[in-house]
């Protein structure tokens, strides 16, 4: 049973939460009835306030709208009235043009009785009110269809009512146009005023004439006035809703009481305002429009006729329109508000007092389930606080158990030293007894140093320290078994704050095993490194290791007063041997090479490979250059024995470049820049050899460089110039065709020969975009003498081997033929003999591609690049050029004398042309002729000159000979 206290407590548990809920209902319904009473009266302003703005905006929309339809429709009735009068004007001149035909022969004077005979009565427009005017175009008055008295006179210098000579200036109109139309003031006599006219004249050469017509422009917009009242008239907004509109006088030009329609209301007051006026001045102020409140003089029905209204002026017809909405509608509209938010409260009452009842009950109920519930609970606690002491102890066992079997070693740790552990501390620590692992500190159990080189006692102290300080630590530690074998070991050390003092609790485990895996990774890593700073093939540094050691080496030459030497080594012809054996076994001879090279210098010195054949050989410590010499003789020495590969044995032999440290460069880059400078000397001096940097070197490399750079400045600039040298028919005497030679107009050197430039620009690929710009200047030049009547033969166009070697070369030349109109019957396309050679099968397919454009196809220096007979024959080509090697030792050479015959014959033969270039003797001459060769070119006829003094030359040649 319980006691009459915990009876007492359920009936409260009941009656409590009942009695807060009436409380809180009452007080929530006062305070939503005065929100409700506050978002009443807010609801009715706002619905009085968006009344009269929607009414206004609508009232503005209306009038915009309806004012921007009478602007297009005005503006659509002139633009008609101008068509009408401009169709008037263009049948009159039919009229004229139709008699000036018919009457061929007739002068002028008949022809003009005629037309006035024909237009003088015609009368048009709906009034009858339009007639024609002819006026001759001296000023002179022809004929009048309104004022016969007119003609005859002239008016050239009247003038209309603004002070402008309107005859004048339209006659000097016609002049530049046949016709035109045109809004002038004018003023009959019978007028009281200027008027607007809207007017066109056209003008008939044939006659020397003019005629026109015109309406007023007033008129129109009479007519357009009276449409736009009726607009007005018509127009109704819902049931009560009108236009309204009065003159700029007063006049009443629409209003909902048509009765009112014309008469005078400027003077209407009411309610002590002058409203039609107000309304009027208004207009006139405010062009964009207005709002206006006001009581109104008319409502059909209603006592209320307060209003609110838009108005806007309609400038060209001197009105102001308007129209609005009576207030007394607002009122309806608040009053059916009210009901609504009356209706809505007394709804929102009715809910909460029902909703409230409803949760009253129901929470009593359930009040009531909770106190049975809660009897039974408490008598339940009764025997629970019987049985809490026994649960207390069984969890104080559990946790020990927990404990001495956790998984992890736990230590506890009180003022440095171990006062308790784990089973798993034991068993971790490999200890007979608990005793061998308390009241010892961590250093007892550890090496006298750390991996790390620290104290074992030192730094056992800081890391208890940290624990202290961040309240947990974790580190790895080196410990000791009691078995004396080292092991790792992860503890996480945390601090407890007890009443009784603090207590760090250590969490430890065996990660012996982790560390062995990171060890491997560590070497692998460094495994890893290698490969980045070693070449894969030869295993000797590549680049980035060859970059560093050069660093240090400099650094360290610095220091001791030493010098090093620095040796680009590129293997001799080493790509035959690739292409000949394959990849694999020049593979294999590169590490060959490697270990032969590796093997003759120092273990000090340093064989780096940097890409393909390439090699560097640093010479570390070197006293003074006798060391280098030394090291140099070695490494020849070494190759001097021939390299086996299979069955067969190679001479490989090497172009050396050596750059010296200090002389030549104090940092790595500039000596191996140096290094590769002295090694293509090497090879340019014919391989096989070694050769140290020197300033020249330097020097000449610094000027390819600029005369590249410069080259590239030249094209932008517009810097190159063709000169043309003539070739000769020596039959003929005359001029047959020209060779297009290029010159360079240097800002500083002046005019220069392609021999300064020509080889660096097809080293630097240049020469496909100066090759490019020739044959189009060539083209445009030979364009120009052809379109003046001269006659310069075919034009010969030297292609170098690079612009042969581009893909799009044949429609380049397409495309230049048809933007400069040249014909490809014009030019020839001069090729050298050596790249015919180079691939003959690719040059016979290309050639025959020009051939089919029409284009002929000389060889140039032919006898000098090994050309076969075989292939000569398959080539599409036209002419051969004997070169000037041997026309110039002629008269000296037998063997020169018994080539160029052989040429000749050989082009006879094979159906060419032939010509000899480099003709500057007479005895030349005559031997060439002699020999069976008719074309010629040379200094003995003429150097090569500029366009213009070609252009001479062709105008003026008699005899070149």
């Amino acid at each position: 049973m319980l006691s009459l206290k915990k009876q007492n407590i359920t009936k409260w548990i009941v009656f409590l939460p009942a009695f807060a809920i009436l409380l809180t209902f009452s007080i929530t319904l006062a305070i939503i009835i005065s929100a409700e009473r506050a978002e009443y009266y807010k609801s009715l302003e706002n619905t009085r306030v968006a009344y009269v703005k929607r009414s206004k905006a609508q009232a503005q929309e209306r009038i915009d709208k309806l004012i921007d339809y009478i602007n297009e429709n005005e503006k659509f009735l002139m633009n008609e009235a101008k068509d009408e009068v401009k169709n008037i004007v263009n049948f009159a001149y039919k009229s004229i043009n139709d008699i000036y035909i018919e009457n061929p022969n007739l002068p002028r004077d008949q022809i003009l009785e005629k037309i006035k005979k024909k237009l003088r009565d015609t009368r048009f427009f709906n009034d009858l009110s339009g007639y024609y005017v002819i006026f001759g175009l001296d000023g002179t008055c022809i004929m009048h269809g309104a004022n016969k008295e007119l003609e005859g006179k002239n008016f050239i210098d009247a003038q209309d009512a603004a002070g402008q000579y309107y005859i004048k200036e339209g006659i000097e109109r016609l002049k530049r146009e046949e016709a035109f139309s045109l809004i002038y003031p004018w003023k009959n006599p019978q007028d009281a005023k200027v008027r607007n006219k809207i007017g066109y004249a056209r003008q008939f050469a044939p006659l020397n004439i003019y005629v026109a017509s015109g309406r007023y422009e007033d008129e129109l917009r009479e007519r357009i006035k009276k449409e736009t009242q009726k607009l007005l008239l018509n127009t109704k907004y819902g049931e009560y809703g009108y236009i309204f509109a009065y003159d700029y006088d007063g006049n009443t030009i629409s209003h909902g009481d048509h009765s009112l329609v014309g008469k005078n209301r400027l003077d209407v007051v009411t309610n002590h305002q002058f409203i039609i006026k107000d309304i009027v001045e208004g207009g006139k102020r405010n062009p964009e429009g207005f709002f206006m409140s006001y009581v109104a003089s008319y409502h059909p029905t209603a006592q209320d006729r307060s209003k609110v209204s838009f108005i806007r002026a309609i400038p060209q017809f001197r009105w102001v329109i308007g129209t609005g909405a009576y207030l007394y509608e607002e009122n309806n509209a608040m009053l059916e508000q009210e009901q609504i938010l009356k209706d809505k409260m007394q709804s929102t009452i009715i809910n909460m007092l029902a909703v409230s009842l409803i949760i009253m009950l129901l929470v009593m109920g359930i009040m009531f389930f909770i106190s049975t519930k809660l009897r039974s609970v408490l008598a339940r606690y009764e025997n629970h606080l019987l049985l809490s002491n026994k649960q207390i102890r069984e969890q104080k066992m559990v946790f020990e158990t927990l404990y001495q079997k956790s998984a992890d070693g736990i230590w506890l740790l009180k003022e440095g030293v171990f006062v308790d552990c784990n089973e798993a501390i034991m068993k971790m620590f490999k200890a007979k007894d608990k005793k061998e692992l308390i009241n010892v500190t961590l250093a007892d159990l550890s090496p006298e140093f750390q991996p790390d080189e620290q104290s074992s006692y030192e730094k056992a102290l800081w890391m208890n320290a940290l624990a202290s300080q961040q309240s947990v630590h974790k580190f790895e530690w080196q410990a000791r078994a009691c078995d004396g074998k080292l092991f790792w070991i992860s503890v996480m050390m945390t601090t407890i704050h007890m009443d009784k003092g603090i207590i760090q609790h250590c969490s430890v485990r065996d990660i012996t095993i982790r560390k062995a895996l990171e060890d491997e990774n560590k070497n692998q890593k460094k495994l890893l490194i290698h490969q980045v700073e070693h070449d894969t093939l030869t295993g000797l540094p590549n680049r980035n290791l060859l970059q560093d050691r050069l660093t240090q080496a400099i650094k360290k030459a610095s220091r001791d007063g030493k010098v090093l030497g620095v040796m680009f080594v590129d293997i001799d012809k080493f790509k035959s041997v690739n292409d000949s054996l394959g990849h694999d076994a020049g593979d294999i001879l590169l590490t060959t090479i490697a270990t032969r090279m590796k093997s003759s210098v120092r273990e000090t010195d340093t064989v780096a490979r940097l890409s393909g054949d390439e090699f560097i050989v640093l010479l570390d410590g070197c006293k003074d250059v006798s060391d280098i010499f030394v090291a140099i003789k070695k490494l020849v020495s070494a190759f001097q024995e021939p390299f086996l590969l299979g069955n067969e044995s190679f001479k490989i032999t090497m172009s050396i470049g050596v750059s010296v440290y200090p002389n030549d460069g104090e940092v790595a880059s500039k000596l191996l820049k140096n290094a590769d400078i002295a090694m293509y000397k090497a090879k340019s001096k014919g391989r096989n050899r070694y050769v140290f940097f020197d300033q020249e070197m330097n020097q000449e490399t610094n000027e390819h460089l600029e005369i590249e750079k410069s080259l590239r400045k030249a094209l932008d600039k517009n810097e190159f110039v063709i000169f043309y040298q003539p070739q000769i028919n020596l039959q003929s005497e005359k001029i047959v065709g020209f060779e297009a030679l290029i010159r360079w107009n240097h800002p500083t050197r002046g005019l220069t020969a392609p021999g300064y430039f020509i080889n660096i620009a097809e080293e630097s690929e240049l020469i496909i975009e100066i090759g490019n710009w020739v044959i189009k200047e060539v083209m445009r030049q030979i364009k120009v003498w052809y379109d003046m009547g001269l006659d310069p033969g075919k034009t010969a166009i030297n292609i170098a081997g690079k612009q042969l070697e581009e893909a799009g070369l044949v429609s380049f030349m397409i495309q230049s033929l048809r933007e400069s109109g040249c014909k490809p019957e014009w030019i020839e396309m001069e090729i050298v003999e050596r790249f015919i050679m180079k691939d003959t099968t690719k040059s016979i397919a290309l050639l025959k591609r020009f051939r089919e454009l029409g284009v002929d196809i000389s060889i140039d220096d032919f006898g000098t690049g090994h050309s076969s007979l075989a292939y000569l024959k398959q080539l599409p080509i036209t002419k051969l050029k004997i070169d000037q090697s041997f026309v110039q030792n002629l008269e000296e050479s037998g063997e020169d004398r018994a080539i160029a015959r052989t040429i000749i014959e050989l082009g006879r033969g094979l159906g060419l042309k032939v010509l000899a270039e480099g003709v500057e003797t007479q005895g030349q001459k005559e031997f060439i002729y002699s020999s069976g060769c008719e074309l010629m070119q040379g200094y003995l006829f003429s150097k090569p000159i500029a366009a213009a003094d070609a252009e001479l030359l062709l105008k003026n040649q008699m005899h070149m000979l």
